[in-house]
C-alpha cells in the first residue's frame, strides 16, 4: 500500500514537472531572445498560463496535469479552441516512465531520483530542440557540471575523459561534415550535450553512446530529409542515447 502511494506521488510529481517543461519550451526562447520577434513580457514564471487563441487566463483546475485536459474536455473554456493532445499525452508518458524508473531501480532510491530528474531534463532538451532547433546553454552547461560533481555513475577520471571525448568527437565530426557538404552544420548545443553526457557516463560508455546517438538520429532524420526538411535536430537522438546509457550503467 505504501509503495503504491509512493509511486502515485512519483507519477504526480513527474507529470507536474512535465507540464512546466512544456511551458518552458514555449516561453524560454522568448525570454532569452532566441526567436526573431520575442515577446518582451514573457518569462517562464509570468504571466499566468493563457489560451494561445483568445488570450484568456486558464482556470487553475484546467492546469492539473493530465486530469485538467479531461476537465476542460480538451478545449478552451472561453473560445472553445482545441487544446493540443500532446500536452496531457507527454505528461502521462513522462509520469509513467518515472514510475518505471523507480520500479526498475528497486531499492536504489538515490539512483532512481537522479535518473528520473535527468530523464525529465533530457525530455525538455529533446522537445525544445525539436521545436526551436536549440539546446540552451543555460541547461546544457549546468547539466555538464552536475555530471562532474554527482557521485555514483563514474569515477572522476572517467568523467573528465568522457567529457573530453564527447566534446572532441562531436566537434571534429561536425567540422568534417561541414567540409564534406560545403555547408555549416556546426551545432554548439549538440557538442555541449555530448560533453555533458560524457561527464555523466564516463569514457567507457562514450563509444556506445555516440554510436547509438548516430543510429537513432538516422532513424528519424532520413524520413525527415525525404519529406524535404532541411535541418533535422540531433538533440532528441543525443537525449535518448544519453538516457539509455545512463539506465544501464
Amino acid at each position: 500500500m505504501q509503495e503504491s502511494i509512493f509511486l502515485l506521488l512519483v507519477f504526480i510529481y513527474a507529470a507536474t514537472i512535465t507540464s512546466f517543461i512544456w511551458l518552458a519550451v514555449e516561453r524560454l526562447p522568448h525570454q532569452l531572445k532566441w526567436v526573431d520577434n520575442p515577446v518582451s513580457d514573457i518569462t517562464i514564471w509570468s504571466p499566468g498560463s493563457k489560451c494561445n487563441n483568445c488570450g484568456k487566463k486558464i482556470r487553475w483546475y484546467y492546469l492539473i496535469p493530465v486530469l485538467g485536459y479531461f476537465l476542460c474536455r480538451g478545449e478552451c473554456g472561453y473560445c472553445h479552441a482545441k487544446v493540443p493532445v500532446r500536452y496531457p499525452l507527454t505528461e502521462f508518458i513522462c509520469g509513467v516512465c518515472c514510475v518505471i524508473i523507480f520500479v526498475f531501480l528497486g531499492g536504489r532510491l538515490y539512483d532512481a531520483v537522479i535518473v528520473s530528474l535527468l530523464f525529465l531534463c533530457l525530455v525538455f532538451l529533446a522537445l525544445i530542440d525539436l521545436r526551436e532547433n536549440w539546446l540552451p546553454a543555460c541547461v546544457t552547461y549546468p547539466l555538464f557540471w552536475a555530471g562532474m560533481i554527482t557521485p555514483g555513475f563514474a569515477s572522476s577520471d572517467d568523467k573528465i575523459f568522457g567529457a573530453f571525448a564527447g566534446f572532441l568527437i562531436m566537434y571534429i565530426s561536425m567540422k568534417l561534415v561541414s567540409a564534406l557538404r560545403k555547408e555549416d552544420v556546426f551545432a554548439g548545443g549538440d557538442i555541449a550535450l555530448a560533453t555533458a553526457a560524457g561527464a555523466w557516463l564516463g569514457i567507457d560508455k562514450m563509444p556506445f553512446f555516440l554510436i547509438l546517438s548516430s543510429f537513432i538520429f538516422i532513424l528519424y532524420s532520413l524520413p525527415a530529409r525525404l519529406r524535404g526538411q532541411v535541418f533535422v535536430p540531433m538533440g532528441p537522438a543525443l537525449s535518448a542515447s544519453f538516457f539509455i546509457c545512463l539506465v544501464y550503467h
